[in-house]
């Protein structure tokens, strides 16, 4: 089966609309026959999981990692590995076949970074990598402003990333982007 990643942020509260838009993400993403792979903490990660809990609990999975404060995947997860350090983790992620990066703060960027940075030097195969929401358009801005415009990144590594302003676009997106 195939399996997406959904990046975001641990500090999501559960009674906001963010949280709801990523549960209904983590949804459609397992309706369409994905397994969602989070980071396994609160916050967004549980919200992507729930969702996709709610349609099969089995579509719901985790790279977690042992944290003095975040000792336990959240409870929507079916079967998770806990790794001891960052770079295992995010080497585990990379076997994933697409990621979505919801808001976040410096541990979803340094995912969206370490993905970007491996498609780039073939490390791995190019895989859909989407970005949903204003923050992630802002970074493309400065992206181009700054390392495009300066020769440090092309503009055909720029479309390794697709940016899009809404959840529904993402999975309508995953969906083209995987056939």
């Amino acid at each position: 089966m195939k399996k997406v990643a959904i990046f975001g942020s641990s500090r999501t509260d559960p009674d906001s609309k963010l949280y709801d838009a990523v549960e209904r993400l983590g949804k459609r993403c397992a309706q369409a026959g994905w397994i969602v792979v989070t980071g396994g903490g609160p916050g967004t990660m549980e919200a992507a999981n729930k969702g996709a809990a709610s349609v099969d609990l089995t579509r719901s999975e985790a790279e977690a990692i042992y944290l003095p404060f975040e000792e336990q995947v959240n409870e929507y997860v079916y079967d998770y590995t806990k790794h001891d350090d960052f770079f295992t983790r995010l080497d585990t992620f990379s076997n994933c076949d697409a990621f979505i990066v919801t808001p976040g703060g410096i541990g979803t960027l340094l995912e969206m970074a370490m993905i970007y940075q491996l498609i780039q030097v073939n490390h791995i195969e190019q895989k859909p990598i989407i970005c949903v929401g204003r923050m992630w358009r802002t970074l493309k801005d400065w992206l181009e402003e700054e390392m495009v415009e300066n020769g440090f990144l092309s503009n055909k590594e720029m479309d390794y990333i697709h940016y899009v302003d809404r959840f529904g676009e993402a999975t309508a997106l995953l969906e083209h982007l995987s056939k």
